[in-house]
């Protein structure tokens, strides 16, 4: 129901009337008269519905790993392809006698879940090599099929069974700064073995012996190791957010000894590891979340990779109303219901939120774009109103005005036409963010919330004229109609 009301006679002051947004224009033609302006005020209400994200893009130089089941949301695994960087002209010791041990070391600097359920982890190397050129999308978003590139029916690289609290090793030492949790995979002799085959692969170039396979990365995955599928096979419980991942060869290798009198045979630790300048992905899977986007009565937000909300505003009856007045502010605020889950482990909720028209999502992250508060805006948890407000909609609205004014002067049917044409035309996504900034707090970044987080919001598609004032959401709208000359 839409609500109308004159402005309290305290809302016509010089700073509401005369200084609303710099940015906002009049989207009716008039000519105003200087000596009053009549602010007003007016209520829609929005309808809202939860919205599966079943992938989202990311870049992210964080992988995942793990399982774990909610009472609510389902249950959620993460998994991830990785490939190692090989440094230009990599050399291992010189006279190497033999690769004795090759470990995967992922590096974690917390976790979600459950510090001491067991999981297995399983190490499969990749047969088809990641052409990571930048120009496939499709390969950063988080439903890549690990498939493509592993051949699911060879043996197993290695496996593992691990905790996310190491149960191995002293309390005095995990309490130490010195101390960075990992899981660490052997991975086998013959890996030992074919590595070094590898690398005693060697050609001379102008005097110089050159290990071709080694001298730089794209000639390394190509040739040595493409890259690493790992994954969960059993267990549940917890979700590792892995920061570093290292291949860690320990080799043997003849030198002088101090005396320069004779051959002594080293041992040493050579990492490599995976970079930016390197492909990585983490694949998200959620089960269970349908039951939740049929759900009329609230709207949810499931992190990562899970769901958000859609909104739809009432842009056509606003029109209508005010397509002669200024829209001086637009503002609306989602409330957050309180979690009733019983489950030990709580996920966090989502520190900030995106608005974007549902049309633009797409290309906002696979551009590396950043909210410019026209199209698309964010909105940081409130725990003191419970609540994400947006506020400055009034650009949002002239912008969405501007571009459907010349369609509705055509005429009923071909504005008719082109809503069908355009079905999200009205709608905005709320998306759970994570951002980045610099020195000064101004957003440098944007990208998709990867922790494990939720909330559950008031609202839905379920609402009607016996539905609680209280549990709809009211766009809020401050205008001014100045006096005709």
């Amino acid at each position: 129901m839409k609500l109308k009301f004159w402005a309290a006679i305290g809302l016509l002051t010089a700073a509401t009337l005369y200084s609303c947004d710099d940015e906002t224009t009049g989207i009716g033609q008039f000519v105003a008269d200087e000596d009053f302006i009549l602010a007003k005020s007016d209520s829609y209400t929005v309808s809202t519905e939860s919205y599966l994200l079943d992938s989202v893009y990311s870049r992210s130089n964080t992988a995942y790993l793990g399982k774990f089941t909610d009472e609510g949301y389902g249950t959620f695994t993460s998994d991830f392809l990785v490939q190692i960087n090989c440094p230009e002209n990599f050399q291992l010791p010189d006279r190497l006698q033999s690769i004795d041990e090759a470990t995967l070391g992922l590096y974690y600097t917390s976790y979600f879940g459950d510090s001491l359920a067991t999981l297995r982890v399983q190490v499969d190397t990749l047969t088809t090599a990641i052409q990571d050129n930048g120009l496939d999308k499709n390969l950063y978003y988080t439903n890549l099929d690990p498939t493509r590139f592993y051949n699911p029916q060879s043996l197993p690289l290695a496996t593992k069974d691990y905790t996310a609290y190491d149960k191995t090793v002293s309390d005095s030492l995990y309490n130490t700064s010195d101390y960075y949790p990992h899981v660490s995979i052997d991975l086998g002799k013959a890996f030992c073995d074919n590595f070094k085959s590898k690398y005693d692969y060697s050609v001379e170039e102008n005097g110089v012996t050159v290990h071709p396979y080694f001298k730089d990365a794209e000639s390394f995955i190509n040739n040595v190791l493409k890259g690493f599928y790992v994954h969960v096979t059993n267990g549940e419980g917890s979700v590792l957010y892995i920061s570093d991942i290292y291949l860690h060869l320990t080799v043997s290798y003849l030198g002088r000894n101090s005396a320069d009198t004779a051959d002594s045979l080293y041992t040493g630790v050579v990492p490599m590891t995976a970079t930016k300048e390197v492909f990585m992905s983490t694949r998200f899977q959620n089960s269970g979340l349908q039951n939740l986007v049929e759900d009329p009565t609230r709207t949810y937000l499931k992190t990562p990779a899970g769901l958000c909300t859609k909104v739809t505003l009432p842009l056509e009856t606003i029109y209508e109303d005010h397509k002669s007045d200024t829209l001086n502010s637009i503002s609306l605020s989602f409330e957050k219901m309180r979690d009733q889950s019983s489950s030990p482990y709580k996920m966090g909720t989502p520190t900030t939120l995106l608005m974007i028209r549902a049309k633009d999502m797409k290309s906002f992250f696979e551009n590396n774009e950043v909210n410019d508060n026209r199209t698309s805006f964010l909105s940081t948890y409130s725990s003191t109103n419970n609540a994400y407000s947006f506020s400055q909609l009034n650009r949002l609205i002239a912008n969405i005005f501007s571009e459907i004014r010349p369609e509705i002067e055509k005429g009923e049917t071909e504005w008719e036409q082109w809503k069908a044409d355009n079905p999200d035309w009205d709608k905005v996504l709320l998306i759970p963010v994570s951002t980045e900034t610099d020195a000064n707090s101004n957003v440098i970044g944007v990208d998709n919330d990867l922790s494990v987080n939720s909330a559950m919001l008031i609202g839905g598609k379920d609402l009607n004229e016996s539905t609680d004032e209280d549990q709809k959401i009211q766009m809020n709208i401050i205008y001014t109609q100045p006096q005709q000359k």
